[in-house]
């Protein structure tokens, strides 16, 4: 059971508070192309890094990187989602292109002890 809170928050019953959910749109866990450029250019080269979302929603993506030192919070970058031709019947659009905003950063745990940093970044898509 779950109540409805304002601003489409919902909590679940029963459930600690931390627990609330705040997205307002579905996550499909879909595997996107993803192109990410840094605004501004950090230099007149900056190159575009290449990343594969985990999921993503109407208002943003999720993706798994061994390169996270390169991004930072609260970064505003151009961003790029592809949808592959076999998912496209679930989403509203083929590509996404546009400014999203980076809002979270986890370092996530190392495969095995010799295993890669790895880091889950959330970006926020902007309405501009």
């Amino acid at each position: 059971m779950s109540q409805q809170f304002g601003w489409g928050l919902k909590h679940v019953v029963g459930m600690p508070q931390s627990s609330v959910e705040r997205r307002r749109w579905r996550r499909a866990q879909v595997r996107a192309s993803l192109i990410i450029t840094p605004i501004p250019p950090r230099d007149s080269e900056t190159p575009k890094h290449e990343e594969a979302t985990a999921d993503v929603s109407l208002a943003g993506a999720y993706f798994e990187t061994e390169d996270g030192d390169r991004y930072t919070v609260h970064d505003t970058v151009m961003t790029s989602v592809a949808i592959p031709e076999h998912e496209a019947r679930h989403f509203p659009f083929r590509r996404l292109s546009g400014r999203s905003r980076i809002v979270r950063i986890t370092e996530l745990p190392q495969q095995g002890p010799s295993g890669p940093r790895r880091h889950g970044i959330a970006l926020e898509f902007s309405e501009d």
